[in-house]
């Protein structure tokens, strides 16, 4: 019996391993031969770096406490300085620390650099009385101005009526709220217009 040169060997173990590798990684033989392999990498689906369950965080200003996010999960990628949230909950406050309205969405993103957060997927503000709510489907807090807004289209309910426009400025109580083009039925001192 003939023994098979070593380099013969090696050589149909490249092509072996070339053809296994092709096969696996989506390509064909056929594709190999022209040259038509991707070379690029393909990209790889975000990883966070922590993962929490029953997340819950502080936001304060200077000292003073502005508001308290809690999800259901949280996922922090610190490359890009956020915390992604799910089912989440903000508690903002007044100066004197008294719960002043509370947001829930489904989704959220804390920026972690400057404090500032997103929340989006059916958001509902409601007013700490219970007199106001707010729903939208995205909208800002900048923590600087402990302010909200949107660009989307948003509808405010209260005791003297229902708002709807296409996006808003407010407060976090939603006691002062600028309207991009308001419409609605508003009853001013009894009367309806």
């Amino acid at each position: 019996m003939k023994s098979i040169p070593r380099k013969l060997l090696s050589c149909c173990a490249l092509i072996l391993l070339a053809a296994a590798s092709a096969r696996f990684s989506g390509c064909g033989w056929s594709q190999l031969e022209q040259g038509q392999v991707n070379e690029q990498p393909q990209e790889s689906a975000e990883v966070a770096d922590q993962i929490f369950d029953g997340f819950e965080m502080t936001l304060t200003d200077n000292g003073i406490l502005r508001g308290l996010a809690r999800a259901s999960t949280a996922e922090k990628f610190g490359e890009q300085q956020v915390l992604k949230a799910r089912d989440l909950t903000v508690l903002f406050y007044t100066d004197g620390g008294r719960v002043r309205s509370v947001l829930t969405s489904r989704r959220g993103i804390i920026h972690t650099d400057t404090g500032d957060m997103e929340a989006m997927d059916s958001v509902v503000v409601i007013s700490a009385d219970s007199s106001r709510t707010l729903h939208t489907e995205h909208l800002v807090w900048i923590k600087r101005d402990n302010r909200i807004h949107g660009d989307s289209s948003v509808v405010v309910r209260g005791p003297r009526g229902e708002v709807s426009g296409d996006g808003f400025n407010a407060d976090v109580g939603f006691e002062e709220i600028d309207l991009k083009n308001p419409t609605g039925d508003i009853n001013v001192l009894g009367h309806r217009f």
